[in-house]
C-alpha cells in the first residue's frame, strides 16, 4: 500500500508542478505583475530567472525588478506551453521540468521609436522546482529562446529579431 501512496503522491506532485508552470504563463500574459510572479518562486534560498536573450536575474529582488520592466517592452503576450516532461526526485522535495514554448507578443521596436511589432517566439524551458511544506515553487526558470521574429518577417528571414543570425542558437544575449 505504501508503494501505491507514493505513486499517487508523485502524480499529484507532477500535476501541481504543471499547474505552477501554467500559473507562471498566465501571470506573464496578464501584464507580468512582478508581485504575482515572484510569489511563484521559493520564498527561501537562491532563486534564478535566466534567458539566453533577456539575461540572468538572481535573487528575489532582481527577478522582481526584471518583471517590473517587462510590460514596458512587451505590453501583450500569449504563452503556449507544451510537451511537458516533469521528473520528481527521490524524496519528493525537488523536481525538474521541460516545456516547449510558442509565444506571440507585442513588443516595442528595438530602437524605441515607431509602432509596436507583432512578434513570434519559440524556445525551450528547463526549470527546477522545490517543495516547501505541501507547495511547489520555482527555484530556477531557464528559457533558451530558439527564435524571435517579427511576425511580418517570419523566422526564415528574421530568426533573431534585433540580433545577429547566430545569437539565439549560440546563446548570446540580444539587446
Amino acid at each position: 500500500m505504501n508503494e501505491l501512496l507514493a505513486r499517487v503522491q508523485r502524480l499529484e506532485d507532477i500535476e501541481q508542478i504543471r499547474r505552477l508552470k501554467y500559473d507562471y504563463a498566465r501571470a506573464c500574459d496578464l501584464g507580468a505583475d512582478p508581485d504575482a510572479l515572484i510569489a511563484l518562486f521559493a520564498p527561501e534560498g537562491e532563486v534564478t530567472w535566466r534567458s539566453n536573450v533577456f539575461g540572468e536575474h538572481r535573487g528575489h529582488d532582481a527577478i522582481h525588478r526584471w518583471f517590473g520592466g517587462v510590460a514596458g517592452m512587451m505590453p501583450w503576450a500569449a504563452h503556449f506551453m507544451d510537451n511537458a516532461v516533469i521528473d520528481v526526485a527521490a524524496g519528493g522535495r525537488a523536481a525538474t521540468g521541460r516545456w516547449d514554448l510558442l509565444e506571440f507578443a507585442t513588443m516595442v521596436p528595438l530602437d524605441g521609436a515607431g509602432d509596436p511589432e507583432a512578434v513570434v517566439m519559440s524556445g525551450w524551458y528547463s526549470d527546477e522546482f522545490r517543495k516547501i511544506g505541501d507547495r511547489w515553487y520555482f527555484s530556477v526558470i531557464d528559457i533558451e529562446m530558439r527564435q524571435m521574429s517579427a511576425l511580418d518577417a517570419g523566422w526564415v528571414r528574421q530568426p533573431n529579431r534585433g540580433g545577429d543570425p547566430g545569437a539565439v542558437s549560440a546563446g548570446r544575449a540580444l539587446r
